[in-house]
């Protein structure tokens, strides 16, 4: 990669060629990191300019950038794998996330590689990380790490601007495709590179995403339990469902739960890298006329037993009820 750190200092760098880059790559404006020799970032405390972006790319700073912005929302995700395998292991996810239809593009690192998809609008994360998080494989970490913005955490996740300078190694690390059985840059010199960002396809986020089912979630019997056959003309309604069954006792058929109700959450797109390693989900018996039955303590919700299937099996309360409606299996 030494040959397209020896081009940084002779580029001319426009306006238009930072705006194609900046509207891929940049989340938050209103602040930014830099890169220390070690390695590290410190907060810079001030706006991510043209200026800044500017000298990241010559090669003068190394920024990171806050992928969630002001608004609380953002404009791109970052699949990370640090392992020797990484370019390889992105290439697996890469090729499954073009098998429905979304495009994404590689880039090495200093130890592995990330993979990016670009979005059409600001999309909020918790949304972003439902819909990709499935596609995240083992020791792979995935950005952002969070829903939402908060108090504790007012920043969010950062990540290292592309096409900068690595403090540590001294090299500058392009995206890169796969061609005739090896990863070649995809394009030249650190200009073209810029240019190229203006032919990426940046995704529209389905406004609407199925819940996914997770490894956590795998019931201790089979999926198919059945409920009790309901005719389709009745005066049952979901608030009556709830009332005729157990929570614990259903929800525990789905999820392993200790004597105090605590299980793994089996909804893992609001956990750290899609799995909820430490139990945060507490199933208990509702007192009338309240439904809740279950909360998780890191996303902060519960909901009600029919809440919960519609989450697990990813249905619309609809679909879900019709159904139960149709005495069907779960």
């Amino acid at each position: 990669m030494r040959s397209l750190l020896l081009v940084i200092a002779m580029v001319v760098i426009t306006k238009h060629l930072l705006d194609a880059f900046m509207a891929c790559c940049v989340g938050r404006r209103d602040d930014y990191a830099y890169q220390r020799s070690d390695g590290r970032y410190c907060r810079a405390g001030c706006p991510l300019t043209y200026d800044v972006v500017y000298r990241h790319l010559q090669g003068v700073q190394t920024i990171g950038s806050y992928l969630i912005d002001e608004q609380g929302l953002c404009r791109s995700a970052v699949f990370d794998s640090d392992a020797s395998s990484g370019q390889v292991d992105l290439l697996q996810v890469q090729t499954q996330l073009a098998g429905v239809g979304v495009p994404s593009y590689l880039e090495q690192s200093r130890r592995g590689a990330h993979l990016r998809v670009f979005f059409r609008d600001p999309a909020s994360p918790a949304l972003v990380r439902r819909w990709l998080l499935p596609f995240r494989p083992d020791g792979v970490e995935f950005y952002p790490k969070q829903d939402a913005l908060s108090e504790s955490v007012p920043l969010g996740s950062l990540v290292r601007l592309p096409l900068g300078v690595h403090r540590v190694t001294g090299e500058c690390y392009p995206f890169v495709a796969w061609s005739h059985g090896q990863f070649i840059p995809v394009a030249a010199s650190l200009a073209d590179m810029l240019a190229w960002f203006s032919t990426v396809q940046r995704v529209p986020v389905p406004a609407s995403i199925p819940l996914p089912i997770t490894d956590q979630a795998t019931p201790t019997i089979p999926r198919t339990i059945p409920f009790k056959t309901v005719p389709t003309e009745t005066t049952l309604t979901i608030r009556d469902w709830c009332r005729q069954h157990d929570p614990v006792a259903m929800i525990g058929r789905y999820v392993a739960l200790d004597q105090k109700g605590m299980g793994c959450c089996p909804f893992g797109w609001h956990h750290n890298d899609g799995v909820d390693t430490h139990p945060s989900l507490w199933v208990y018996r509702p007192s009338s006329p309240d439904l809740c039955c279950w909360y998780c303590h890191v996303w902060k919700q519960g909901g009600s037993l029919f809440d919960f299937f519609r989450y697990y099996y990813g249905l619309s309360a609809r679909e879900l009820w019709s159904h139960i409606l149709a005495g069907g299996h779960f």
